[in-house]
């Protein structure tokens, strides 16, 4: 009778061992970087933690340039970037002998807005140097911008200005200036960058709020963060030489909204050859449902072939432990 019942006891835990395949994950998952990304990885943690409940996952995005910093000192092994790495970046990383791979997982834009009851509906290239670059620190109204360029206040509302973006810290900002900014300031002979009084927040949910409150404000941050604040705000149309385009997403797809942009994650290869928690995480972000959650997000997915492409990069990185960094 004893025998029997430690056999009948046995044979279901037999079956629970033998249905679990392999150890569950636990361990850490760190990421750090661009708030645009924030969104989209918040909905895959979620669903990654209620799959692993082992696993803790801790997302502290406070901008690309600080999540890259610490990723090239080897501090951080994931971090998202709404830009390419700087030549400044890389060679921290070269230093440090970080090697990573890069991944595509989104494309995003840069959006202007006002408040709901704005009465701006496209800004040229010219305006918004005017209204926002380097030469326009004092430039307190919105007409105020003629004597920045020529003309650029024209049919500008008279009503004072406040321009409200991210911190310096961010690939956003750096995306502006680098799209819109530089190549006129470049002309003019003055260093590229942000009028030096403009309000920075620290996350892009604070601009979104801070301009929503104020009738005269001018603001930009990510398409994703910006989308989820869009029944307050006015999104602009933007023209750099081709016309108005309105940010939608069939403009950013297309590629005809010129201040579109591709979002990252950067992994570091030698930490995830190493840790196959940290690769199922990445595997779960380049996943069907990973990548969808971009479009959830208010950014754009990516299409199947770009999809399977990514995927494919990954595959070969994990597999050659050939890292991107040159």
């Amino acid at each position: 009778m004893g025998r029997r019942l430690r056999i009948a006891l046995l044979v279901p835990l037999l079956g629970l061992v033998a249905g679990c395949g392999s150890a569950p994950l636990d361990g850490k998952v760190s990421v750090v970087g661009s708030t645009t990304l924030l969104p989209m990885l918040s909905a895959i943690s979620g669903s990654f933690a209620a799959d692993h409940p082992l696993v803790v996952i801790d997302e502290r995005m406070k901008g690309t340039g600080d999540g890259l910093g610490l990723f090239c000192d080897g501090i951080e092994p994931l971090a998202g970037a709404s830009r390419p790495m700087s030549e400044r970046e890389l060679r921290a990383c070269r230093t440090a002998g970080v090697r990573f791979v890069r991944l595509h997982v989104a494309d995003d834009a840069v959006v202007l807005f006002t408040a709901r009851s704005g009465q701006v509906a496209c800004l040229t290239g010219e305006q918004i140097y005017a209204l926002m670059g380097p030469q326009s620190t004092g430039v307190n109204t919105w007409p105020g911008a003629s004597g920045i360029v020529p003309g650029a206040g024209d049919g500008l509302p008279d009503a004072p200005l406040n321009v409200i973006g991210p911190n310096a810290q961010s690939g956003t900002r750096n995306v502006l200036v680098d799209l819109v900014i530089k190549p006129i300031a470049e002309d003019r002979d003055v260093r590229p960058g942000l009028r030096s009084d403009y309000q920075s927040q620290q996350s892009d949910q604070l601009i979104v709020d801070a301009v929503a409150g104020n009738p005269v404000a001018l603001g930009f941050a990510g398409l994703a963060t910006a989308a989820q604040g869009q029944q307050r705000l006015r999104f602009l149309q933007v023209d750099l030489g081709q016309g108005c385009v309105e940010p939608d997403l069939a403009a950013i797809r297309a590629g005809r909204y010129p201040l579109g942009r591709p979002l990252y994650l950067y992994v570091d290869l030698t930490a995830a050859r190493d840790d196959a928690t940290l690769r199922a995480f990445v595997d779960a972000v380049l996943s069907a449902d990973g990548l969808s959650a971009a479009t959830e997000a208010g950014s754009v997915a990516l299409d199947d072939n770009e999809a399977d492409a990514v995927r494919a990069h990954w595959r070969a990185a994990i597999d050659t432990g050939k890292s991107d960094r040159a």
